[in-house]
């Protein structure tokens, strides 16, 4: 009987990686470019960002669309390093960039929820993007994602987010947010929405205001989800784009202290998704624990099982990585389900151990 119990679970989760694949050949939904360039912001949160903010700032400097199109806002949360000066030194003539200087909280709004929150009021623009300080956004980013954001009825789209580095860590979560994006964009192609990218997403101004903004809100630590569930629950539609054009690339978290702290804050977010995705979590942490127990009493269909699961998602890697144009490190590539398979148990015990979770140093 356990044995039983044991395969269906390790089965569904098979046919859970086939169903994701199916998903991702239904492709992109078609749009045609925009006829006009509209006026754009582009609104970052920044606290404590010395090492990255300028390379962000960079990078929309060559975006490819009119810069009088678009408005630039900083949001300095309180940073206690260089941030405010690094942005000030890098506006300084430059009139669509602006900094804001945060102080207090709007609403119920906190944490970088409340600086988008008070962002959005400095914006003149109708179509908003979000980015982070951490991020280098692609040169085709806006005008990739903005014909999406223009179809009727639509309030929210989210692009594709990357990590890169130059260790084995940083290349192992690099493939982590592959697989991340990969299956966000394979379970919404089959209408199971879950979520927008926070570092990569746009919504329309009227979107976010209908919803009353950040500072109506419940608080939550995963400020994307929550956006884009009250977006969606004010019967706007929203559109996950897996696209080189709009492939923006964030730094991967240099040491384990954060990189857990990081996914901590994903799972405690994850815990308000809707209840299919909590069925879907369900069966991703049940895997390698039902594995070992069948190896202790089938060890050769424990093995079977193991070998399907890693040539799908060998395969499905490889589907992602071709289709953003992204170099393959076969390294990297080949020893990934062994990182995958420690992460899995330091998450499970980091996630259960009491601690509160440490983001851009505060706590939760």
């Amino acid at each position: 009987m356990i044995e039983i119990l044991l395969l269906l679970i390790l089965w569904l989760f098979v046919f859970l990686q086939i169903l994701v694949m199916a998903g991702y050949f239904s492709g992109n939904p078609k749009v045609k470019p925009a006829r006009s360039n509209p006026k754009v912001a582009i609104i970052i949160a920044a606290r404590n960002e010395e090492a990255n903010i300028e390379a962000c700032l960079q990078s929309i400097l060559q975006l490819n669309y009119p810069q009088e199109l678009i408005e630039v806002w900083i949001g300095n949360d309180r940073s206690t390093d260089q941030t405010a000066l690094l942005v000030k030194n890098f506006i300084s003539g430059r009139t669509n960039f602006h900094l804001f200087e945060v102080e207090g909280e709007l609403g119920s709004a906190r944490a970088k929820g409340n600086v988008l929150a008070q962002l959005v009021q400095q914006t003149q623009s109708e179509y908003i993007f979000v980015t982070d300080a951490d991020i280098t956004v692609a040169p085709d980013w806006v005008k990739h994602l903005l014909p999406y954001l223009l179809q009727p009825k639509t309030g929210i789209v989210s692009g594709t987010t990357l990590v890169d580095g130059n260790n084995f860590f940083a290349k192992w979560q690099g493939i982590d947010w592959i697989l991340g994006n990969g299956n966000l964009i394979g379970l919404d192609r089959l209408g199971l929405k879950s979520t927008a990218v926070g570092n990569n997403m746009c919504f329309t101004k009227e979107a976010y205001l209908a919803t009353g903004g950040y500072e109506n809100m419940t608080f939550s630590v995963t400020e994307d989800f929550q956006l884009f569930k009250a977006i969606r629950a004010m019967g706007y539609e929203s559109v996950n784009v897996l696209a080189r054009a709009s492939l923006n690339i964030s730094k991967a978290q240099g040491n384990f202290r954060n990189f857990l702290h990081q996914r901590k804050r994903w799972m405690i977010g994850a815990q308000d998704l809707p209840d299919y995705w909590l069925l879907i979590f369900g069966l991703q942490a049940s895997f390698y624990p039902c594995l070992f127990l069948l190896l202790l009493v089938h060890t050769k269909l424990a093995i079977i099982v193991w070998v399907i699961k890693v040539i799908l998602q060998l395969f499905y890697i490889g589907l992602i990585q071709k289709k953003l144009k992204v170099k393959w490190h076969w390294p990297t590539f080949l020893t990934y389900e062994f990182y995958s398979l420690f992460i899995h148990f330091a998450m499970i015990g980091f996630y259960l151990y009491p601690v509160k979770m440490d983001w851009k140093e505060r706590t939760y």
